[in-house]
């Protein structure tokens, strides 16, 4: 704004908000036995109790700066009764703030009594783990200022009939009013002052101050959906699990546009009260229909979106709003059809397209869909070259079908902070390489843990962050997507790469019998999970191997040995191709050279000699030893297929602040990594032999984990 102002002489409007935040920390329960519903509830809880104590400074400030008289005869009116007392009549401001100010304390106090039942409710059922994170939640929030001020009144005694604040736009349109007021009476330095700042902090992040991404698996809404259809005695158990996706598409459309619910509020209580011989039998799905409930009581902007994971067809999506609907959730958030295999990318336009045609869909949305692409498990189910042309392929064909319909489209992108995931450290490029014509000028993407402090750590860090995001979406508004066709012989020769890509991915991991004993032996993935490093289960299904191992401590365990094999297997297929062709689509195609040189950097971070050495400390079995040697010898073919197209004399030799970074770090992280293959050696020893682990060597694994991944600032 400040920018705009001294080029144009033109200010942002009032509220305009071009960036957003949001959060689904608490939220994503995406094969989390963990979050459950009173999870959620909590952190919402602890997020409005933070976001009214916030709030509640700056309009204790707001009361120190703005104590003159003069207001017009239109805000007198709105907010000066006939019965005002003289203090409000003479003082017009203060008196709108106390009351802002009142509501604001009853927000807390409604906060308070939500963290004090959850853990009366936690206290009844046992819980002595979750209990202690209540407290330690509740403490965490408690007088929370951005200011030196500290929270004024909290405990006022007189205004406990108060009603609590929780609707951000009727904050914001009182400020408006005081804003607009003390203009029109001349006094502009006042309402441009910390009026105005607080006027775009609600606009900006709301009294939420970052609303929940709720994230489920999409089986675990069909599942709570057979038991709700089921309830009704119209169904049998299982039944509408098992129908065919059209049987299923029909029903969904039909019961959508009728204004009759399926089962009274009571029977639905009876499905999730787990003392009641009618619930749910599976806790998971007893817990997706609870949250669905409790979000109909919700605070009004608590929740953004609501996520679908492994999405797969239209129903997956009018599940959904038929749970929602069902559970009378009027302020409903958006609901995003997660694409994030291959299969599922390939598939994501038709199934988009058949979504759009379901009766009444699209103007029960209004003709705005957010379509989420997956990054992690794609690259984990393909590869990271296929993955990529696949994701960019399925944006292009999704913007085509949302034009079709004149729908306004938004792709959430579900990248993470590692290539292997789909990351990239230059925002600009990466943004600027999307398809064209599929921003449109909104951009959505996650932020990984690991990132947050990187990227917003420091104030000029995150003002350099955010400056770089709306420049590249802005700068992206002005392309046009004809100057930036893709010739036909790039298309073709990466459609060839691809799937010769593809194809060498899964035969090493997929069809190699002799992969997944490597892996857990010449990694610490068996110990990640067992450790429990990181937030969620390192797996959706704790029987399965690879293929339900998360991208997270997929993609870990690789970088923990220096390997990387995840970004890079199956690219020295490029071998293969034109090398003019390729040299052209690197000098000029955007999104190939960024990836080509996000494939380069990872290659410069390996470290083929400390795998190797993992190799022969950890691996026993000489055929596991022979799949490591293989994977080197690809390595090695892969970096020369690289450098063959970017004329370069080793990885990433130009990009001089990475190899300033592996010069100092390496030293140390390498050094960790032989702590860490001793301590490994010496863990499983003593668990193979029926012994204690000593809890130093668990320590000592421990500390190595955390100091190789901040070294390579890679956890997955």
């Amino acid at each position: 704004t400040t920018q705009l102002k001294s080029f144009y002489n033109k200010s942002l409007p009032l509220t305009s908000s071009p960036l957003k935040f949001a959060s689904w920390m608490g939220g994503d329960r995406d094969g989390n036995p963990n979050v459950t519903y009173d999870v959620t509830r909590e952190v919402v809880a602890a997020q409005r109790r933070k976001g009214a104590a916030m709030f509640l400074n700056c309009i204790d400030f707001l009361r120190l700066d703005i104590s003159v008289r003069d207001a017009t005869d239109e805000f007198r009116r709105k907010y000066l009764n006939d019965t005002a007392s003289e203090h409000k009549v003479v003082e017009p401001y203060l008196a709108v703030f106390d009351t802002i100010a009142t509501r604001l304390r009853a927000t807390v106090r409604w906060a308070d009594n939500e963290l004090n039942t959850i853990r009366e409710e936690r206290i009844r059922k046992g819980s002595k783990v979750m209990i202690e994170a209540t407290d330690s939640l509740a403490l965490s929030v408690k007088d929370v200022s951005p200011y030196s001020g500290g929270i004024s009144s909290l405990d006022n005694t007189t205004d406990q009939n108060a009603q609590p604040l929780f609707d951000s736009r009727e904050l914001l349109d009182i400020l408006i009013d005081v804003h607009r007021s003390l203009v029109e009476q001349g006094y502009i330095e006042l309402a441009d002052g910390r009026l105005k700042d607080t006027i775009r902090r609600v606009a900006c992040f709301g009294l939420q101050l970052a609303p929940l991404d709720v994230r489920q698996e999409s089986t675990r809404h069909t599942n709570a959906l057979d038991a709700v259809f089921a309830a009704t005695g119209r169904y049998l158990p299982g039944e509408f699990a098992q129908m065919s996706t059209q049987s299923k598409l029909e029903l969904l459309s039909n019961e959508l546009n009728q204004n009759r619910p399926l089962l009274r509020n009571a029977q639905l209580h009876q499905l999730v009260d787990e003392n009641n011989p009618r619930c749910i039998p599976d806790p998971v799905d007893r817990d997706t229909l609870a949250t669905c409930m409790w979000l109909a009581s919700a605070p009004s902007g608590t929740v953004n979106a609501y996520v679908i994971s492994q999405a797969k067809s239209a129903t997956d999506v009018l599940s959904v709003e038929l749970l929602l609907a069902e559970c009378g959730v009027v302020d409903k958030p958006r609901i995003v059809p997660l694409f994030e295999t291959l299969d599922d990318l390939n598939n994501g336009p038709a199934q988009l397209e058949a979504l759009f045609c379901a009766p009444g869909y699209l103007n029960r949305v209004r003709n705005i869909q957010e379509i989420m692409v997956g990054y992690s498990d794609s690259a984990k189910d393909a590869g990271r070259l296929a993955a990529s042309w696949a994701q960019y392929q399925a944006q292009e064909a999704m913007i085509q079908v949302a034009h079709k319909y004149k729908v306004e489209a938004t792709f959430f992108h579900g990248k993470g902070g590692t290539v292997g995931r789909g990351g990239n450290p230059e925002t600009y490029k990466a943004i600027m390489a999307h398809p064209p014509g599929t921003i449109q000028g909104r951009f959505r993407i996650t932020e990984q843990g690991e990132q947050i402090a990187f990227n917003f750590g420091e104030p000029k860090l995150a003002q350099r962050t955010l400056d770089i995001f709306t420049a590249a979406v802005l700068r992206d508004a002005f392309r046009d997507p004809k100057k930036f066709a893709i010739k036909s012989e790039w298309r073709t020769a990466m459609d060839q790469v691809s799937a010769l890509s593809r194809d060498e991915y899964r035969q090493i991991v997929r069809h190699t019998p002799q992969f997944v004993p490597y892996f857990r032996a010449a990694t610490p993935e068996l110990e990640l999970a067992a450790l429990n490093v990181g937030s969620r289960p390192a797996k959706r299904n704790p029987k399965g191997g690879v293929e339900s191992l998360r991208a997270i401590p997929w993609i870990f365990s690789w970088s923990q040995n220096r390997n990387n094999c995840p970004a890079w297997l199956g690219v020295k297929n490029l071998a293969q191709l034109d090398q003019a062709i390729l040299q052209d689509m690197y000098a000029n195609w955007g999104w190939f050279k960024t990836n080509i040189d996000l494939i380069e950097t990872l290659l410069a971070r390996t470290e083929p000699h400390i795998a190797a050495l993992y190799d022969r400390e950890l691996v026993a079995d000489p055929k596991l030893r022979e799949l490591g040697s293989d994977l080197r010898s690809r390595l090695d073919a892969t970096i020369h297929a690289l450098l063959d197209v970017t004329k370069r004399p080793y990885p990433a030799s130009d990009n001089f602040l990475l190899q300033r970074a592996l010069t100092l770090r390496n030293p140390y992280v390498d050094v960790l990594n032989l702590i860490q293959v001793k301590a490994l050696k010496s863990r499983r020893s003593a668990e193979q032999n029926g012994k204690p682990v000593d809890p130093d060597i668990t320590h000592a694994l421990l500390v190595t984990i955390n100091g190789i991944a901040a070294g390579l600032r890679n956890s997955g």
